[in-house]
């Protein structure tokens, strides 16, 4: 639940940088962001310390990267189009590629009803936009 809420309020906090024109401020927007998830996850590291491996800080760095790409990506988008189509667009493309690669990295089989949401997910964005 808390994930859930956080990731709205993060939403909305995107959509109102581009809203209220402050679109000059996306760096700063962007480094605050993710200083926070640094300093928590630093804090976290600090009072539970765990050991990782070369490979876990190489995960992490490009996990990094690519979050912090998928923000600049959703924000020029949020510039272009409204966030009614730019929001549901984006998740199901996050359901869809964990989807694809689990099929091919991990051979699983998504269920009938897996693939109808996929399906419903599709046509609903294309009735929004």
């Amino acid at each position: 639940m808390i994930a859930f809420v956080l990731t709205g309020v993060i939403n909305i906090t995107n959509k109102a940088l581009i809203e209220w024109d402050l679109s000059g401020y996306r760096e700063i927007y962007l480094l605050a962001s993710y200083m926070t998830a640094m300093i928590l996850g630093g804090s976290i590291m600090l009072v539970k310390p765990q050991e990782t491996s070369h490979s876990d800080r190489s995960v992490g760095f490009l996990m990094g990267i690519a979050g912090t790409l998928s923000m600049i990506f959703l924000l020029i988008a949020l510039q272009h189009l409204p966030g009614i189509v730019v929001f549901p667009v984006r998740n199901l493309g996050n359901l869809a590629l964990t989807g694809f690669v689990s099929i091919i990295a991990w051979r699983e089989r998504l269920s009938r009803s897996q693939w109808l949401g996929i399906i419903l997910s599709l046509t609903a964005i294309w009735l929004i936009y």
